[in-house]
């Protein structure tokens, strides 16, 4: 349960691309079912003997067939994680079949065991151990065979168990199958969907129940679509009756962590100061979030019980847990109530399951009932009372004796930005402007910003203004992204020789400038929504100002069309006014959701597309005749 400090997902900002060094791009849909799987998973096996105490042991066997170059490469060695402080990992056999039917086994040689990353960089907080098994002779066409059995000696919880089988639709399958062996009188819940068939039997003292898959359909999953956990083929078995079930679990491990230590409340005295209520909060959060320093922790008992609140003060750093632990203790410390909101923060899980899945539940963030604030102190650049993208619209467990579920918000977000161009000598164009936001924008910029070296941000500039479709220089200052106590802004200024050529007809494109996000590329891209999964737009409201001073000795023919587009997935706002010798054009395009369900398809396509449509129209400028010229 800890996620790194960024959790970009597919959002509409250039610079996150820029920032990667990628382009942005979609994955094509396949054009045959199974065309261009890189491999097939061909069988697959997983037998749990489960006890009553949570304990079991899983028995796994599959056969893995690569069928592309790219699947040689990434199926040749399999790896395993082991949290060895609560289970065991046994090679029972691995070989590799050649086409040819010739026989390759795995020998002790090619089994290697070394120390996760995260436990080497945080040996207190995990004990993970990476088992990779690498096969020999791998080719297209072969059988890659291995079994295993994995002993679970420590249940996450007493008495619990929680287990998942699910099939991604990019993952082509042939044969899946899990089966639960348990006592007959423990109470096991279970729920299929997408095309598993559900079986349960008993014999003598013991329960049996299998899910089997076959054949499942394969399908690209688009780059905008929600979590494949929302609508996968899954099969789940479970004791705990419900989440908020879970929640209580948790926190039965987890409140004696946030005791209020001696060092607890004196740092939270000295943080706060006079400050008192949201005051008091606010520094509170920002001391956490910029001073303990972020640690991954691999899956373990620790995956589920937080260190303590003095622990991680001792130690400034740890993951998820262990931050909200710790701003939960200084609260208190503080007289402010504050509980552990359990959420899923690495992906677009915007739905739990309808029964418990272990699996969806990855994050931890804190929700102050009295202010009916959520805050994440692993967020790294979240101003108080925002979150960033990967927190927003997200089921969550509020834990506590008596736990209670709920949502974060879809918003306030919004990106503003304001800028003013000239046509200077040369016919070039000269550009100045202003960009600031709130909510998961804010956080986005911030954190986007923060990883771009100071000299690099020249360069950015000409890129920026390359995707706008201008040749030009610049530069840009920011406030400190590490202030979360203030407002985060942008200024720029920039310029783009050969704008335009002075000829009897003139037609010139309204250019953004510098912005974080090209507005006609976000439309365009995102214009055609997946017929099949429910996909995610996390943008809340854009809003450009864009005022261009035109050129002398022209009159105007057209200028872009003022118009609305309004849908029930949202609308957008043009309007192009002329003031004298200046144009200014003001578009606001607004979403009030973070996903959207296949049934809002039309409604999305429709406003993209027609917000597309008037973003795309141009100023069109005629010569004056020289003695109608004042």
């Amino acid at each position: 349960m800890a996620l790194p400090r960024l959790r970009h997902t597919a959002l509409p900002w250039m610079l996150a691309c820029l920032a990667a060094g990628t382009a942005c791009a979609t994955t094509p849909p396949a054009t045959h079912p199974g065309a261009g799987a890189p491999f097939k998973v061909v069988t697959y096996s997983d037998t749990f003997d489960l006890a009553a105490n949570g304990t079991y042991t899983r028995t796994v066997h599959k056969i893995i067939e690569p069928l592309t170059k790219n699947g040689v490469q990434s199926n040749g060695q399999i790896q395993e994680v082991v949290a060895t402080a609560m289970e065991t990992f046994h090679l029972v056999s691995a070989k590799t079949v050649a086409p040819d039917g010739k026989v390759y086994p795995v020998t002790k040689k090619d089994v290697h065991t070394q120390t996760a990353p995260s436990a080497a960089d945080a040996p207190t907080f995990s004990d993970a151990k990476i088992v990779s098994i690498e096969f020999p002779h791998v080719e297209r066409g072969s059988k890659l065979d291995i079994t295993y059995t994995m002993h679970r000696f420590q249940p996450y919880f007493p008495n619990e168990f929680s287990g998942i089988d699910a099939v991604p639709p990019d993952q082509l399958t042939g044969h899946e199958q899990v089966q639960v062996r348990a006592p007959a009188s423990l109470k096991l819940l279970t729920s299929v969907r997408g095309g598993y068939k559900l079986s349960k039997t008993v014999k003598g003292n013991t329960q049996i129940i299998t899910a089997t898959l076959i054949d499942p359909p394969y399908h690209a999953i688009p780059g905008d679509a929600v979590s494949a956990g929302q609508f996968e083929p899954m099969f789940v078995a479970t004791t705990f009756p419900n989440w908020q079930a879970l929640g209580d679990a948790y926190w039965a491990r987890a409140a004696a962590k946030t005791k209020v230590t001696p060092n607890v409340r004196k740092l939270a005295d000295e943080i706060t100061g006079p400050k008192t209520g949201r005051a008091a909060m606010d520094v509170l959060y920002d001391w956490a979030t910029t001073r303990i320093r972020w640690v991954g922790i691999e899956p373990g008992l620790s995956g589920w019980i937080p260190a303590s609140a003095g622990h991680t003060l001792t130690r400034r750093y740890g993951d998820c847990k262990a931050s909200e632990t710790l701003l939960v203790a200084l609260l208190k410390a503080k007289g402010i109530h504050a509980v552990p909101a359990l959420i899923d923060g690495g992906s677009a899980d915007y739905k739990l399951t309808h029964l418990v899945n272990l699996g969806i539940i990855d994050h931890v963030i804190v929700y102050v009932p009295k202010y009916k604030l959520f805050l994440d102190p692993t967020s790294g650049f979240a101003t108080p009372g925002e979150l960033p993208a990967g927190d927003v619209d997200k089921p969550v467990i509020l834990a506590s004796d008596h736990s209670k579920l709920a949502r974060t918000p879809a918003g306030p977000a919004s990106y503003v930005q304001a800028t003013t161009e000239t046509i200077g000598a040369n016919d070039e164009l000269q550009g100045s402007g202003s960009i600031h936001a709130i909510g998961y924008t804010d956080w986005m910029m911030r954190d986007i910003l923060d990883q771009m070296p100071k000299a690099a941000w020249p360069h950015i500039v000409e890129k920026v203004l390359s995707s706008e479709g201008l040749v030009g220089t610049g530069d840009f200052e920011a406030a400190n992204a590490d202030d979360l106590t203030k407002p985060f802004m942008v200024t720029d200024h920039w310029v783009a020789p050969g704008y335009y050529d002075a000829g009897h007809i003139v037609v010139l494109r309204i250019h953004k400038g510098f912005a974080f996000t090209d507005l006609g590329h976000y439309l365009a891209s995102n214009a055609s929504p997946s017929k099949r999964y429910p996909v995610k737009r996390e943008i809340g409201s854009l809003h450009f100002t864009t005022s261009l001073a035109l050129p002398q000795g022209y009159k105007i023919l057209a200028t872009p069309e003022s118009g609305t587009v309004k849908t029930v997935a949202g609308h957008f706002v043009q309007t192009a006014t002329v003031d004298g010798s200046m144009l200014h054009l003001d578009q606001t395009l607004s979403l009030d959701r973070v996903w959207y369900p296949v049934k809002d398809r039309a409604a999305l396509k429709t406003l993209f597309t027609e917000a597309y449509r008037l973003d795309r129209q141009q100023v069109v400028l005629e010569r004056i005749a020289a003695k109608h010229q004042t």
